[in-house]
């Protein structure tokens, strides 16, 4: 049986997640949607965390889905451990069996996306969707920033943490549109959440994710600096690429390139910016993992 939902308004505190022990550290995560259906794992964005899955809590609950949200190492409430992308699919693998869950599909927003892909090696893991997905170096493009970050993070991450813990203090005082300005140039908005909902459940994402230092961030972004340890022409299962137009944190070449590499991926543009891809095309990303299992 998996868990109830953990979703709450976007004004609230946050609530305590459900955790799952594994090798003597504990991973934490969120279920939204519809706790009794079939499990769909979200892969948040870096810096992020469990609680942005809610952008898609009801389009989730509409489908029937149970979306399962994980803190990363690091991030969040999920212990700090050394595991990257080589070893996330282990974690999810021992999520799923935690859930009882044979088989799977995984949503990766922005920097979850080689995350999200490398659960392909799993074989319940049936189908994946990328919203505004980071590709590896040499795919497609990034912003300066976030290229900035990335080189920084593999050579000087004392820097790079003395930077996010500044971000971090200045998110905790600044209007939400601070932080919604960091992932969006205009207003996104879903059918259930306002502009303003969206905006604090963004603050609220960002202060969660380094709720315990920006260590695990750190590592994520020098992680997604460096070749991933998996050839895109290896990913073998459907995959979904959602590219905003007018994306400026992940360029729309990288959604372009990302599908023509994958082996079986088709390209979905999207007429908005980073975050706003996810608030607009959530709802099909979840439809299209959520689709029949080929023959």
């Amino acid at each position: 049986m998996l868990p109830a939902s953990d979703w709450t308004p976007a004004d609230a505190p946050s609530p305590s997640p459900s955790t799952l022990a594994l090798d003597g550290r504990r991973v934490a995560y969120a279920t939204y949607g519809d706790p009794s259906g079939p499990p769909v794992l979200f892969a948040h964005g870096t810096p992020g965390s469990r609680l942005l899955g809610r952008l898609l809590d009801e389009p989730a609950a509409e489908r029937g889905i149970c979306l399962v949200a994980p803190d990363r190492p690091g991030i969040g409430r999920s212990d700090d451990a050394s595991v990257g992308i080589e070893g996330w699919p282990a974690d999810v693998a021992a999520l799923l069996d935690h859930l009882d869950a044979d088989r799977a599909a995984v949503v990766g927003f922005s920097g979850g996306a080689p995350f999200a892909l490398a659960c392909h090696r799993l074989e319940r893991v049936e189908r994946v969707a990328l919203l505004g997905g980071s590709g590896p170096p040499g795919i497609g493009d990034t912003g300066r920033t976030q290229r900035l970050l990335g080189m920084l993070a593999r050579y000087a991450p004392p820097a790079v943490s003395l930077l996010l813990r500044g971000q971090r203090w200045a998110l905790a005082r600044r209007d939400p549109s601070f932080a919604r300005s960091l992932v969006a140039d205009g207003d996104p908005a879903t059918d259930a959440l306002s502009a303003d909902e969206v905006a604090r459940l963004v603050r609220a994402d960002v202060l969660e994710a380094m709720t315990d230092g920006p260590d695990g961030v750190v590592r994520e972004l020098g992680l997604l600096d460096r070749p991933w340890p998996f050839a895109l022409e290896d990913v073998t299962v459907p995959v979904t690429v959602f590219q905003g137009q007018r994306d400026t944190n992940v360029a729309p070449s990288t959604g372009e390139r990302l599908a023509a590499a994958l082996p079986e991926a088709t390209l979905e543009t999207v007429d908005a910016d980073h975050l706003g891809t996810l608030c607009r095309a959530g709802n099909d990303a979840l439809r299209a993992v959520s689709s029949p299992t080929r023959v």
